[in-house]
């Protein structure tokens, strides 16, 4: 008669058979109390054997083979339970849990269990012997010992904010006082006279604190045919997507510009600009269509720019296409890639006049070439899409400028087209402009600057990589530059300093990027998702949308306003 592995004893035609080696016997007890009023859960573990001695076998079988042949571990439990579960409760509470849980409450509690079970087995023929194990846990008090040392983390960061606060005014009042000395000076060069091992966290600081005091603007895009309106300080960030009137057809870019003082988007079509006031647009409010009836293309217009009260936008097909702000069905002047192709040939050619335009343009003029950049004459260029005219940029009231076949041209106030080499013949990623500087990012890494009066070259670098997006991100009355590559981080350069700071997401490589006071954006690869920083925090994204997902169309040009 075999016993079976959780078997103790077992009886068969008036005989008792035992198990000669004693089993592992555990009782689990979950809701002790403590004298402090903590629950504790005590795990009690011992080895069980039947007592080979008549006597023993007696009172074994009265004890558990009266109304049953066998004797299993879970009638041993549930037979010594409630004894043990009384004892283990009245020791429980006569001492905290601390004692329990970390001081030698398991030697005061194994005894008691100890004591107990062999009261218990000794009236049943069983026999409690080592190895004997007790293992006592409290969750409350655990959890109590978590929020204690969150207390105290809590208390060291704000220790430790209080002291970088206090750090960061003081770099802050260094920074004023270099100011009012040096007024003549730009924020960068300032920084420059802080400390290199200070520098960092002057920059974070500054940053943090122009943002603190900026006036909040919404984020915009352009998707197809919406124009996506998008507050990025919300948490999550939230999108609205608004339809713009489908006459010009798909949309190409955004700009926020200003009329008389008063706010307004520019919005860049396939055949034309829509004018979009912040304020009301999603209200019902109709935006005002400027067409260019004559163009046909399958691309938009991809800048435009208010300028002395007129509408100026390039296009690369189309050239660059000028508006009378009262007179949105015609366009008041429209020069074609031939027309500026000309221009970048070896002899200027007049631009012939338009119906309905002022007097004709003058004959182009040619500025003779630097010693130093002379290039040889070009000769009628067949216009592609990355030759065109893009870029479009007001200079002053007097000029505006743009890039078109590798070179920088600029109009006046008269007409008259001026075309400059430019300092790469790859192709131009930006043109920026601040209050004295130019900015032109090319494609290959290089980042020219220049006079913003003269156009003379300032100063040029080579950043040694693939640049496929850039845009300024404002900063103490003048800016630093945002800087996407094909891989890797947004970086963003100071002008005037050494200091690079980065923007890190797991989108790698992003198309758009663009930057206020406290907030940078940016555009995945795919043109599908927009990634959100704070700009003094560029280790963490504050926010993600899917836009794409939204708008069943991919993400075109961004913008704040």
């Amino acid at each position: 008669m075999a016993l079976l592995n959780d078997e103790i004893a077992r009886q068969q035609d008036g005989k008792i058979e035992l198990r000669a080696q004693p089993l592992r016997i555990q009782w689990t007890f979950a809701d002790l109390t403590t004298a402090d009023g903590h629950r504790l859960q005590c795990v009690f573990s011992a080895s069980v054997a039947a007592l080979d001695e008549p006597v023993e076998r007696q009172m074994l079988a009265e004890a558990f083979l009266g109304r049953k042949s066998s004797l299993a571990i879970q009638d041993v439990v549930t037979h010594f339970d409630p004894a043990l579960h009384a004892a283990a409760n009245q020791a429980a509470l006569v001492r905290k849990v601390a004692t329990w849980v970390e001081g030698d409450g398991r030697d005061v509690m194994l005894q008691a269990l100890e004591k107990e079970a062999k009261r218990v087995a000794f009236a049943c023929g069983l026999n409690v012997m080592p190895p004997l194990h007790v293992n006592l846990e409290s969750a409350s008090f655990t959890q109590q010992k978590i929020e204690a040392m969150g207390r105290e983390l809590a208390e060291q960061r704000v220790a430790g904010q209080v002291e970088h606060l206090e750090h960061a005014a003081a770099l802050l009042k260094q920074f004023e006082d270099l100011r009012k000395a040096a007024p003549q000076l730009s924020p960068g060069a300032i920084l420059e006279q802080i400390g290199p091992a200070e520098r960092g966290t002057m920059l974070q600081t500054l940053l943090l604190s122009a943002s603190r005091s900026a006036t909040p603007r919404l984020l915009w895009a352009v998707a197809g045919p919406y124009l996506i309106r998008i507050d990025p300080r919300s948490a999550p960030s939230k999108a609205d997507l608004i339809p713009l009137p489908p006459a010009l057809g798909p949309l190409r870019s955004v700009q926020a510009d200003h009329i008389d003082d008063r706010p307004v988007l520019l919005v860049g079509a396939r055949g034309g600009i829509i004018i979009v006031e912040p304020d009301a647009a999603g209200s019902g409010a109709q935006p005002r269509l400027y067409a260019d009836g004559e163009l046909v293309s399958q691309l938009g217009f991809s800048k435009a720019v208010i300028w002395n009260s007129e509408l100026w936008a390039c296009h690369s097909d189309g050239g660059i296409v000028a508006w009378q702000l009262q007179q949105p069905d015609q366009p008041l002047a429209t020069l074609r890639p031939t027309h500026l192709a000309q221009a970048a040939g070896s002899t200027p050619a007049p631009i012939p006049a338009l119906p309905r335009t002022p007097p004709p343009l003058p004959s182009l003029r040619q500025p003779p070439p630097l010693p130093s950049q002379a290039a040889p004459s070009l000769p009628y260029i067949q216009p592609i899409h990355h030759q065109g005219a893009r870029h479009l940029t007001a200079l002053d009231a007097g000029r505006l400028a743009c890039t078109f076949a590798g070179r920088l041209l600029t109009i006046n106030r008269q007409k008259e087209l001026v075309l400059l080499p430019l300092d790469s013949a790859n192709e131009v990623v930006s043109l920026i402009a601040d209050t004295q500087r130019i900015l032109i990012t090319h494609e290959d890494g290089i980042i020219s600057i220049r006079d913003r009066q003269t156009l003379h070259v300032c100063s040029q670098e080579h950043r040694h990589m693939r640049i496929v997006a850039a845009a300024a991100l404002p900063w103490l009355g003048g800016m630093r530059l945002l800087l996407a590559g094909e891989d890797g981080p947004i970086q963003c350069l100071g002008l005037d300093d050494a200091l690079i700071t980065q923007y890190i997401s797991p989108q790698r490589g992003p198309r758009l990027v663009a930057g206020t006071d406290d907030i940078v954006a940016a555009v995945s690869a795919d043109r599908q998702r927009l990634v959100l920083w704070n700009s003094w925090d560029g280790r963490r994204i504050s926010g993600e949308l899917s836009l794409a997902a939204m708008a069943r169309h991919r993400i075109a040009d961004l913008t704040f306003a």
